[in-house]
């Protein structure tokens, strides 16, 4: 399979899956990750998605390899502009529905990331990796413009200047590197082996409070396209419609009586 899924509790787990390509994005790869797209937006209790690599890599990008064999089949290119735009089409599509889903999205960076491989864990709303690993745009190197919403996605996590000289740059940069700038918001230390349970770990944390984990994030992701005066009434009626759910009531009663009996002791 060339990209894995496990289940555990309200989490997905998901593992793209062609370490001998360094997990690269070929037709079969694009068409996974639209398959995951799907079975993700029928997953209403689901609350996060992880997304990783098997093997040393998180993902490479585009599959040089099919792109080399596209520039042979015709000498105007077409072949390769046709399959860009196939793999294209679908890759985006996957990561558009992925983010208009409602889980949460977390990167668990195990490896190397270059080029397509970059923009998809920049569409992740939490980005985890492990120390010493190296991320690429790599896009200018083959001479071709970014896909997989990079210029969307990476300027609003490092500003629109910084992100112009990451794409434009064709050296590797550290996560720790990334760390500094905020493009990655946690190396995690440790046994190697253990990274990515310590992500699981994490973001077990994370959704923990249930129902409010999905609305912060629609709040967050909607709050660009209204005004102040429009969001404000949009966390109003959030606030007060989370209160009317058994869930959330069951949760907050939790807490108080765990508070009380601190008190007490």
């Amino acid at each position: 399979m060339l990209i894995e899924e496990r289940t555990e509790q309200r989490l997905l787990i998901v593992t793209l899956n062609r370490p001998e390509a360094a997990n690269a994005i070929n037709t079969e790869m694009a068409n996974a990750l639209s398959a995951l797209a799907a079975r993700v937006e029928k997953s209403p209790c689901l609350d996060a998605v992880i997304l990783t690599g098997q093997g040393r890599h998180f993902c490479s990008g585009g599959d040089i390899a099919a792109f080399g064999h596209a520039l042979t089949q015709s000498q105007d290119g077409t072949a390769l502009a046709n399959l860009l735009s196939t793999l294209a089409t679908t890759v985006h599509s996957a990561l558009d529905r992925l983010v208009k889903a409602g889980p949460l999205l977390v990167a668990a960076i195990n490896g190397s990331a270059t080029g397509a491989g970059l923009g998809m864990l920049c569409a992740c709303d939490l980005i985890y990796a492990k120390p010493g690993v190296k991320l690429r745009a790599g896009f200018s190197q083959l001479g071709l413009s970014p896909d997989t919403g990079t210029t969307w996605f990476l300027p609003r996590r490092v500003g629109r200047h910084r992100a112009l000289a990451l794409l434009l740059n064709k050296a590797p940069i550290s996560v720790e590197r990334a760390l500094a700038i905020g493009l990655v918001d946690e190396l995690l230390y440790g046994e190697s082996a253990l990274f990515l349970d310590k992500v699981i770990a994490r973001t077990h944390q994370l959704i923990a409070s249930g129902k409010a984990v999905r609305h912060t994030r629609r709040l967050i992701h909607s709050s660009e396209q209204k005004t102040l005066s429009e969001h404000l009434q949009e966390e109003q009626s959030t606030l007060v419609n989370l209160a009317t759910s058994p869930e959330v009531q069951a949760h907050l009663r939790a807490v108080l009586q765990s508070d009380l009996g601190k008190k007490q002791s």
